[in-house]
Protein backbone atom coordinates (compact mmCIF):
# COMPACT_ATOMS: atom_id res chain seq x y z
CA UNK A 1 0.00 0.00 0.00
CA UNK A 2 2.87 2.35 0.82
CA UNK A 3 4.45 1.59 -2.55
CA UNK A 4 1.19 2.40 -4.32
CA UNK A 5 0.84 5.65 -2.37
CA UNK A 6 4.40 6.61 -3.27
CA UNK A 7 3.76 5.94 -6.96
CA UNK A 8 0.59 8.03 -6.89
CA UNK A 9 2.38 10.93 -5.17
CA UNK A 10 5.33 10.65 -7.57
CA UNK A 11 3.06 10.63 -10.59
CA UNK A 12 1.09 13.63 -9.32
CA UNK A 13 4.31 15.55 -8.60
CA UNK A 14 5.60 14.73 -12.06
CA UNK A 15 2.47 16.15 -13.68
CA UNK A 16 2.36 19.26 -11.48
CA UNK A 17 6.06 20.09 -11.71
CA UNK A 18 6.42 19.07 -15.34
CA UNK A 19 9.30 16.73 -14.52
CA UNK A 20 10.71 15.02 -17.59
CA UNK A 21 10.71 11.24 -17.72
CA UNK A 22 13.09 10.18 -20.50
CA UNK A 23 11.59 7.93 -23.12
CA UNK A 24 13.31 4.56 -23.29
CA UNK A 25 14.32 2.81 -26.49
CA UNK A 26 15.31 -0.57 -25.09
CA UNK A 27 14.95 -3.18 -27.80
CA UNK A 28 14.53 -0.56 -30.52
CA UNK A 29 16.73 -1.31 -33.49
CA UNK A 30 17.84 0.60 -36.55
CA UNK A 31 17.74 -1.42 -39.74
CA UNK A 32 19.41 -0.67 -43.05
CA UNK A 33 16.92 -1.85 -45.66
CA UNK A 34 17.96 -2.65 -49.22
CA UNK A 35 15.44 -1.48 -51.79
CA UNK A 36 16.07 -2.65 -55.34
CA UNK A 37 12.99 -1.54 -57.26
CA UNK A 38 10.04 0.85 -57.14
CA UNK A 39 7.93 -2.15 -56.19
CA UNK A 40 10.07 -2.60 -53.05
CA UNK A 41 9.43 1.05 -52.17
CA UNK A 42 5.69 0.64 -52.64
CA UNK A 43 5.67 -2.48 -50.47
CA UNK A 44 7.44 -0.56 -47.69
CA UNK A 45 5.07 2.42 -48.00
CA UNK A 46 2.03 0.16 -47.81
CA UNK A 47 3.05 -1.61 -44.62
CA UNK A 48 4.29 1.64 -43.09
CA UNK A 49 0.80 3.14 -43.31
CA UNK A 50 0.02 1.00 -40.28
CA UNK A 51 3.43 0.60 -38.65
CA UNK A 52 4.62 4.24 -38.76
CA UNK A 53 8.31 3.39 -38.31
CA UNK A 54 10.80 6.20 -37.73
CA UNK A 55 12.63 6.85 -41.00
CA UNK A 56 16.15 8.08 -40.29
CA UNK A 57 17.44 8.20 -43.87
CA UNK A 58 15.60 7.69 -47.15
CA UNK A 59 17.21 6.08 -50.22
CA UNK A 60 18.88 8.51 -52.61
CA UNK A 61 18.26 6.32 -55.63
CA UNK A 62 17.35 2.78 -56.62
CA UNK A 63 18.81 0.37 -55.93
CA UNK A 64 19.66 1.91 -52.57
CA UNK A 65 19.30 1.70 -48.81
CA UNK A 66 17.20 3.39 -46.17
CA UNK A 67 17.63 3.48 -42.39
CA UNK A 68 14.61 2.97 -40.14
CA UNK A 69 14.13 2.72 -36.36
CA UNK A 70 11.72 0.00 -35.29
CA UNK A 71 10.29 -1.21 -31.99
CA UNK A 72 10.33 -4.98 -31.41
CA UNK A 73 6.70 -5.34 -32.56
CA UNK A 74 7.25 -3.19 -35.63
CA UNK A 75 10.31 -5.18 -36.57
CA UNK A 76 8.44 -8.47 -36.41
CA UNK A 77 5.69 -7.22 -38.74
CA UNK A 78 8.10 -5.50 -41.10
CA UNK A 79 10.42 -8.46 -41.52
CA UNK A 80 7.51 -10.81 -42.08
CA UNK A 81 6.48 -8.78 -45.13
CA UNK A 82 10.08 -8.36 -46.27
CA UNK A 83 10.54 -12.12 -46.12
CA UNK A 84 7.54 -12.63 -48.36
CA UNK A 85 8.97 -10.24 -50.95
CA UNK A 86 12.70 -11.01 -50.62
CA UNK A 87 13.64 -7.55 -49.33
CA UNK A 88 16.90 -7.80 -47.42
CA UNK A 89 18.25 -5.77 -44.50
CA UNK A 90 21.22 -5.34 -42.16
CA UNK A 91 21.32 -4.51 -38.48
CA UNK A 92 22.61 -0.96 -38.05
CA UNK A 93 21.98 -0.48 -34.31
CA UNK A 94 21.06 -3.56 -32.27
CA UNK A 95 19.77 -1.73 -29.19
CA UNK A 96 19.30 2.03 -29.48
CA UNK A 97 19.01 2.50 -25.72
CA UNK A 98 22.59 1.28 -25.23
CA UNK A 99 23.82 3.93 -27.64
CA UNK A 100 21.75 6.64 -25.94
CA UNK A 101 23.03 5.51 -22.52
CA UNK A 102 26.60 5.79 -23.77
CA UNK A 103 25.87 9.26 -25.09
CA UNK A 104 24.33 10.27 -21.74
CA UNK A 105 27.43 9.08 -19.89
CA UNK A 106 29.53 11.19 -22.25
CA UNK A 107 27.29 14.24 -21.72
CA UNK A 108 27.57 13.92 -17.94
CA UNK A 109 31.34 14.38 -18.25
CA UNK A 110 31.22 17.37 -20.61
CA UNK A 111 32.56 20.81 -19.80
CA UNK A 112 29.41 22.79 -19.03
CA UNK A 113 29.50 26.37 -20.34
CA UNK A 114 28.06 28.74 -17.74
CA UNK A 115 26.71 32.29 -17.85
CA UNK A 116 29.64 34.68 -17.56
CA UNK A 117 32.27 32.21 -18.78
CA UNK A 118 34.85 33.44 -21.27
CA UNK A 119 34.24 32.14 -24.83
CA UNK A 120 37.57 30.32 -24.73
CA UNK A 121 35.99 27.89 -22.25
CA UNK A 122 33.55 26.51 -24.81
CA UNK A 123 34.32 22.89 -25.68
CA UNK A 124 33.67 22.75 -29.41
CA UNK A 125 34.27 19.01 -29.40
CA UNK A 126 31.30 18.39 -27.08
CA UNK A 127 27.51 18.73 -27.31
CA UNK A 128 25.86 21.52 -25.32
CA UNK A 129 22.26 22.09 -24.26
CA UNK A 130 20.28 25.21 -25.14
CA UNK A 131 21.12 27.07 -21.92
CA UNK A 132 24.83 26.65 -22.57
CA UNK A 133 24.57 27.66 -26.23
CA UNK A 134 22.66 30.85 -25.44
CA UNK A 135 25.12 31.72 -22.67
CA UNK A 136 27.94 31.23 -25.17
CA UNK A 137 26.32 33.62 -27.66
CA UNK A 138 26.09 36.33 -25.01
CA UNK A 139 29.68 35.75 -23.97
CA UNK A 140 30.98 35.93 -27.54
CA UNK A 141 29.12 39.21 -28.14
CA UNK A 142 30.56 40.71 -24.95
CA UNK A 143 34.13 39.58 -25.55
CA UNK A 144 34.31 40.36 -29.26
CA UNK A 145 32.09 43.43 -29.28
CA UNK A 146 34.04 45.03 -32.13
CA UNK A 147 32.88 42.34 -34.58
CA UNK A 148 29.97 40.54 -32.88
CA UNK A 149 26.47 41.57 -31.90
CA UNK A 150 23.81 39.33 -30.38
CA UNK A 151 20.13 39.51 -31.20
CA UNK A 152 16.91 37.56 -31.35
CA UNK A 153 14.46 36.96 -34.17
CA UNK A 154 11.72 36.26 -31.61
CA UNK A 155 10.45 33.58 -29.25
CA UNK A 156 9.55 29.94 -29.77
CA UNK A 157 6.12 28.45 -29.03
CA UNK A 158 7.23 27.69 -25.47
CA UNK A 159 8.90 31.07 -25.02
CA UNK A 160 12.52 30.14 -25.66
CA UNK A 161 14.75 32.74 -27.26
CA UNK A 162 15.53 32.39 -30.98
CA UNK A 163 18.92 33.98 -30.46
CA UNK A 164 21.59 34.63 -33.09
CA UNK A 165 24.93 36.38 -33.44
CA UNK A 166 25.96 38.66 -36.28
CA UNK A 167 29.69 38.50 -37.01
CA UNK A 168 31.59 40.90 -39.26
CA UNK A 169 33.89 43.88 -39.30
CA UNK A 170 32.26 47.32 -39.39
CA UNK A 171 31.54 48.52 -42.90
CA UNK A 172 28.94 50.01 -45.20
CA UNK A 173 26.87 48.40 -47.96
CA UNK A 174 28.01 44.95 -46.89
CA UNK A 175 26.30 41.80 -48.06
CA UNK A 176 25.27 39.18 -45.52
CA UNK A 177 24.86 35.45 -45.12
CA UNK A 178 22.52 33.60 -42.76
CA UNK A 179 23.02 30.07 -41.44
CA UNK A 180 20.91 28.11 -38.96
CA UNK A 181 21.00 24.66 -37.41
CA UNK A 182 18.69 22.28 -35.57
CA UNK A 183 15.43 22.81 -37.40
CA UNK A 184 15.02 19.11 -36.65
CA UNK A 185 15.64 18.72 -32.94
CA UNK A 186 17.47 15.39 -32.84
CA UNK A 187 20.15 16.51 -35.32
CA UNK A 188 22.62 17.54 -32.65
CA UNK A 189 25.66 17.78 -34.91
CA UNK A 190 23.95 20.69 -36.70
CA UNK A 191 23.79 22.70 -33.43
CA UNK A 192 27.37 21.79 -32.52
CA UNK A 193 28.52 22.89 -35.97
CA UNK A 194 27.03 26.35 -35.42
CA UNK A 195 29.05 26.68 -32.20
CA UNK A 196 32.19 25.56 -34.06
CA UNK A 197 31.64 28.18 -36.80
CA UNK A 198 31.11 30.98 -34.27
CA UNK A 199 34.30 29.99 -32.48
CA UNK A 200 36.23 29.98 -35.75
CA UNK A 201 35.02 33.45 -36.72
CA UNK A 202 35.88 34.93 -33.32
CA UNK A 203 38.71 33.08 -31.59
CA UNK A 204 40.43 32.50 -34.95
CA UNK A 205 39.23 35.66 -36.69
CA UNK A 206 42.67 36.47 -38.15
CA UNK A 207 42.28 33.50 -40.50
CA UNK A 208 39.09 34.96 -41.98
CA UNK A 209 39.95 38.62 -42.47
CA UNK A 210 38.63 38.84 -46.06
CA UNK A 211 35.42 37.05 -45.13
CA UNK A 212 34.71 39.27 -42.13
CA UNK A 213 35.65 42.43 -44.03
CA UNK A 214 33.33 41.72 -46.93
CA UNK A 215 30.44 39.88 -45.31
CA UNK A 216 28.24 39.97 -42.22
CA UNK A 217 27.46 36.43 -41.09
CA UNK A 218 24.35 35.66 -39.06
CA UNK A 219 24.48 32.37 -37.13
CA UNK A 220 21.34 31.05 -35.39
CA UNK A 221 22.41 27.80 -33.72
CA UNK A 222 18.98 26.40 -32.76
CA UNK A 223 15.90 27.25 -34.83
CA UNK A 224 13.76 24.69 -32.97
CA UNK A 225 14.68 25.27 -29.30
CA UNK A 226 11.55 23.65 -27.84
CA UNK A 227 12.25 20.43 -29.68
CA UNK A 228 15.96 20.59 -28.88
CA UNK A 229 15.28 20.92 -25.15
CA UNK A 230 12.89 17.98 -25.42
CA UNK A 231 15.63 15.78 -26.92
CA UNK A 232 17.79 16.48 -23.87
CA UNK A 233 15.09 15.92 -21.25
CA UNK A 234 12.52 13.51 -22.61
CA UNK A 235 12.86 11.99 -26.08
CA UNK A 236 16.28 11.86 -27.75
CA UNK A 237 14.65 10.98 -31.09
CA UNK A 238 12.25 13.93 -31.19
CA UNK A 239 12.27 15.73 -34.57
CA UNK A 240 9.43 18.26 -34.74
CA UNK A 241 8.37 21.42 -32.92
CA UNK A 242 6.31 21.11 -29.72
CA UNK A 243 2.97 22.68 -30.71
CA UNK A 244 -0.28 20.82 -30.18
CA UNK A 245 -1.82 18.51 -29.35
CA UNK A 246 -3.53 17.81 -32.65
CA UNK A 247 -5.35 14.49 -32.79
CA UNK A 248 -3.41 13.59 -29.65
CA UNK A 249 -0.01 14.26 -31.24
CA UNK A 250 2.48 17.08 -30.90
CA UNK A 251 4.68 19.05 -33.23
CA UNK A 252 5.12 20.08 -36.85
CA UNK A 253 8.00 19.34 -39.19
CA UNK A 254 9.44 22.84 -39.29
CA UNK A 255 11.13 22.11 -42.62
CA UNK A 256 7.78 21.43 -44.31
CA UNK A 257 6.03 24.51 -42.88
CA UNK A 258 7.50 27.36 -44.96
CA UNK A 259 4.99 29.21 -47.14
CA UNK A 260 6.26 28.28 -50.60
CA UNK A 261 4.68 25.34 -52.46
CA UNK A 262 3.41 24.20 -49.06
CA UNK A 263 1.86 20.73 -49.01
CA UNK A 264 2.73 19.93 -52.63
CA UNK A 265 4.89 16.83 -52.12
CA UNK A 266 6.95 14.94 -49.55
CA UNK A 267 4.92 16.04 -46.54
CA UNK A 268 2.02 14.65 -44.52
CA UNK A 269 -1.34 15.98 -43.41
CA UNK A 270 -1.38 13.59 -40.44
CA UNK A 271 -0.37 15.40 -37.19
CA UNK A 272 1.13 12.19 -35.87
CA UNK A 273 3.58 11.79 -38.78
CA UNK A 274 7.18 13.00 -38.61
CA UNK A 275 6.72 15.00 -41.83
CA UNK A 276 3.47 16.69 -40.77
CA UNK A 277 3.51 20.09 -42.50
CA UNK A 278 1.21 21.84 -40.04
CA UNK A 279 -2.40 23.05 -40.06
CA UNK A 280 -1.40 25.88 -42.43
CA UNK A 281 1.75 27.32 -43.99
CA UNK A 282 3.89 29.30 -41.53
CA UNK A 283 1.74 28.03 -38.65
CA UNK A 284 4.81 27.62 -36.42
CA UNK A 285 5.94 30.78 -34.63
CA UNK A 286 9.56 29.82 -35.21
CA UNK A 287 8.99 29.85 -38.97
CA UNK A 288 7.02 33.09 -38.71
CA UNK A 289 9.97 34.64 -36.90
CA UNK A 290 12.68 33.55 -39.32
CA UNK A 291 10.70 34.40 -42.46
CA UNK A 292 10.00 37.87 -41.06
CA UNK A 293 13.68 38.39 -40.23
CA UNK A 294 14.89 37.16 -43.62
CA UNK A 295 12.27 39.28 -45.36
CA UNK A 296 13.25 42.40 -43.43
CA UNK A 297 16.91 41.85 -44.37
CA UNK A 298 16.29 40.59 -47.88
CA UNK A 299 18.18 43.45 -49.51
CA UNK A 300 21.50 42.42 -47.94
CA UNK A 301 21.31 38.63 -47.46
CA UNK A 302 23.03 37.00 -50.44
CA UNK A 303 23.27 33.46 -49.05
CA UNK A 304 21.15 31.28 -46.79
CA UNK A 305 22.11 27.90 -45.32
CA UNK A 306 20.01 25.34 -43.45
CA UNK A 307 22.16 22.67 -41.76
CA UNK A 308 20.86 19.14 -41.07
CA UNK A 309 22.02 15.58 -40.48
CA UNK A 310 22.57 12.98 -41.83
CA UNK A 311 23.64 11.45 -45.22
CA UNK A 312 26.42 13.75 -46.50
CA UNK A 313 24.60 15.86 -49.10
CA UNK A 314 24.97 19.41 -50.38
CA UNK A 315 21.64 20.55 -51.81
CA UNK A 316 20.10 23.42 -53.70
CA UNK A 317 16.45 24.13 -54.68
CA UNK A 318 13.96 22.85 -55.51
CA UNK A 319 12.44 20.17 -53.33
CA UNK A 320 8.77 20.44 -54.19
CA UNK A 321 9.20 18.99 -57.71
CA UNK A 322 11.79 18.09 -60.35
CA UNK A 323 12.27 21.71 -61.39
CA UNK A 324 15.26 24.03 -61.13
CA UNK A 325 15.86 27.75 -60.60
CA UNK A 326 16.68 29.83 -63.68
CA UNK A 327 20.27 30.25 -62.48
CA UNK A 328 20.79 26.55 -61.81
CA UNK A 329 24.02 26.48 -63.83
CA UNK A 330 25.62 29.00 -61.48
CA UNK A 331 24.36 27.54 -58.22
CA UNK A 332 25.24 24.01 -59.34
CA UNK A 333 28.79 25.08 -60.19
CA UNK A 334 29.25 26.72 -56.79
CA UNK A 335 27.75 23.64 -55.09
CA UNK A 336 30.29 21.47 -56.89
CA UNK A 337 33.17 23.66 -55.74
CA UNK A 338 31.88 23.66 -52.17
CA UNK A 339 31.44 19.89 -52.16
CA UNK A 340 35.01 19.42 -53.38
CA UNK A 341 36.22 21.59 -50.51
CA UNK A 342 34.16 19.54 -48.04
CA UNK A 343 35.48 16.22 -49.28
CA UNK A 344 39.08 17.47 -49.22
CA UNK A 345 38.98 17.99 -45.44
CA UNK A 346 38.60 14.39 -44.27
CA UNK A 347 38.16 12.36 -47.44
CA UNK A 348 34.38 12.01 -47.17
CA UNK A 349 32.18 11.62 -50.25
CA UNK A 350 29.45 14.25 -50.09
CA UNK A 351 27.11 14.42 -53.07
CA UNK A 352 25.54 17.56 -54.52
CA UNK A 353 22.41 18.34 -56.49
CA UNK A 354 18.89 19.62 -56.07
CA UNK A 355 16.83 18.25 -53.18
CA UNK A 356 14.83 16.01 -55.51
CA UNK A 357 17.99 14.99 -57.38
CA UNK A 358 19.67 13.38 -54.41
CA UNK A 359 17.18 12.70 -51.63
CA UNK A 360 13.39 12.96 -51.93
CA UNK A 361 10.58 15.45 -52.64
CA UNK A 362 10.08 17.87 -49.73
CA UNK A 363 7.77 20.83 -50.18
CA UNK A 364 7.46 23.76 -47.80
CA UNK A 365 11.21 23.65 -47.13
CA UNK A 366 13.50 26.47 -46.05
CA UNK A 367 15.64 26.80 -49.17
CA UNK A 368 12.68 26.50 -51.54
CA UNK A 369 11.25 29.52 -49.69
CA UNK A 370 14.44 31.59 -49.58
CA UNK A 371 15.14 30.95 -53.26
CA UNK A 372 11.62 30.85 -54.67
CA UNK A 373 10.04 33.68 -52.68
CA UNK A 374 12.89 35.84 -51.39
CA UNK A 375 15.21 35.32 -54.39
CA UNK A 376 18.24 34.75 -52.17
CA UNK A 377 20.67 33.62 -54.86
CA UNK A 378 22.84 31.21 -52.94
CA UNK A 379 20.32 29.18 -50.95
CA UNK A 380 21.61 25.79 -49.87
CA UNK A 381 20.99 23.01 -47.35
CA UNK A 382 23.42 20.41 -46.08
CA UNK A 383 23.03 16.95 -44.60
CA UNK A 384 26.18 16.43 -42.54
CA UNK A 385 27.93 13.21 -41.61
CA UNK A 386 27.56 10.31 -41.19
CA UNK A 387 27.00 8.81 -44.62
CA UNK A 388 24.79 5.89 -45.60
CA UNK A 389 27.34 3.37 -44.33
CA UNK A 390 27.14 4.69 -40.79
CA UNK A 391 26.26 2.71 -37.70
CA UNK A 392 25.63 5.85 -35.64
CA UNK A 393 22.94 7.85 -37.40
CA UNK A 394 21.65 10.73 -35.26
CA UNK A 395 23.45 9.54 -32.11
CA UNK A 396 26.87 10.55 -33.36
CA UNK A 397 29.72 10.35 -30.81
CA UNK A 398 31.17 13.69 -29.74
CA UNK A 399 34.53 12.50 -31.06
CA UNK A 400 33.20 13.19 -34.57
CA UNK A 401 31.99 16.76 -33.96
CA UNK A 402 35.18 18.54 -35.06
CA UNK A 403 35.53 16.42 -38.19
CA UNK A 404 31.89 16.97 -39.13
CA UNK A 405 31.84 20.67 -38.32
CA UNK A 406 35.11 21.42 -40.13
CA UNK A 407 33.80 19.72 -43.27
CA UNK A 408 30.67 21.83 -43.18
CA UNK A 409 32.61 25.02 -42.56
CA UNK A 410 34.88 24.36 -45.55
CA UNK A 411 31.84 24.18 -47.82
CA UNK A 412 30.19 27.27 -46.35
CA UNK A 413 33.31 29.34 -46.89
CA UNK A 414 33.28 28.61 -50.62
CA UNK A 415 29.69 29.82 -50.90
CA UNK A 416 30.20 32.83 -48.64
CA UNK A 417 33.14 34.00 -50.75
CA UNK A 418 30.99 33.65 -53.84
CA UNK A 419 28.28 35.66 -52.09
CA UNK A 420 30.46 38.74 -51.68
CA UNK A 421 32.41 38.27 -54.91
CA UNK A 422 29.51 38.04 -57.34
Amino acid sequence: MRVLSFLLVFTLATVILGLAIPKKFAGHQVLKIHLKTKKDVEIFKEIDKDLKVDIWRSPKKLPGTMDVRVSPSQKEALLRVFGEHSISHKMMIEDLQLKIDAEKAELDKRTVFKVGDHPSLIATDQYHNLTEILAYLDSVATTYSDTVTVGSIGKSFQGNDLKYVKIGKPGTNKKAAFVNGCVHAREWLACATMVYIINELTANAAQYDDLLTNLDIYVLPVLNPDGYIYTWTTDRMWRKTRTGPRQGCYGVDANRNWNFKWGVAGSSRNPCDETYDGPSPNSEVEIQAITKFLGNNNSTIASYFDIHTYSEDFMYPYGYADVYPDDVTKIKQIAGQATSAINAVNGEKFSYGSITDIIYPASGSSIDYTKGLLNIDLSYAMELRPDGNSWDGFVLPASQIIAGASECWAGLQVVFKAAYSN
